[in-house]
């Protein structure tokens, strides 16, 4: 049987990852088919079945799925009804925002925590809830929001795992949102992937770190279209 993967997506009312969404609510109904998708025809060890990828995440909107598909031109209204209903029952957890990092992106749908470790915690929080309640295997964080500004990479906060940990203890400003959220899932042992050019998983591991930090380094997360 295959295994319930939970995407849990920064950026959930994005274009591409309603595109997404919208794709995998219309394949589990029956009125689209997996023609053209990678590997769908294909047994392999490991990898979960399109129908059994369920999304959930973070945005400062707090629209319903369905409201920001339409709104991106992702889906018609017959569309919508032929199968990916279901979107309208989904709405993104509230999430970490800088207009700092993001001038031009805010939105009422924030996360109210009073520091980068407690923003950390409630990210952390959001993953296990998420795993819990819809019964998932297991789950992958992915990035999708909008790119931030570039980070100041000679700060003391990002030019090294022990700065980084003080940079959490003192709110350093040169510490993002993304950087936030990709330190929620590594330190939580959960797989991560940055689709944006924003700086995210992006210091290098120390051995001083607990070793379910170090063994999902940031060396070993997935940054399409960037090197390591």
């Amino acid at each position: 049987m295959s295994e319930r993967v939970g995407i849990a997506v920064i950026g959930l009312n994005g274009a591409v990852a309603t595109t997404a969404a919208a794709g995998i609510a219309m394949i589990r109904a029956g009125s689209n088919d997996l023609s053209g998708l990678p590997l769908a025809s294909r047994d392999v060890e490991g990898m979960a079945a399109y129908r059994d990828l369920h999304f959930g995440g973070w945005d400062l909107s707090h629209d319903d799925l369905a409201t920001a598909a339409l709104k991106h031109g992702v889906l018609t209204e017959s569309e919508l009804a032929n199968g990916a209903a279901s979107l309208s029952n989904m709405r993104p957890w509230p999430a970490v925002g800088s207009t700092d990092f993001c001038a031009n992106i805010d939105g009422a749908n924030k996360i109210a925590a009073p520091g980068h470790r407690a923003a950390v915690k409630h990210i952390q929080d959001d993953l296990a809830r998420f795993k819990s309640e819809q019964n998932l295997d297991r789950v992958v964080m992915i990035n999708l929001a909008s790119t931030e500004r570039k980070a100041d990479l000679g700060a003391d906060a990002l030019t090294s795992v022990e700065g980084f940990e003080r940079g959490l203890d003192n709110d350093d400003a040169a510490i993002s949102p993304a950087m936030l959220y990709a330190y929620a899932a590594i330190a939580s042992d959960t797989p991560y992937a940055n689709f944006t050019p924003s700086v995210a998983a992006d210091v290098a591991p120390s051995p001083n770190w607990p070793a379910s930090v170090a063994c999902r380094s940031p060396a070993r997360t997935a940054r399409p279209g960037r090197r390591c």
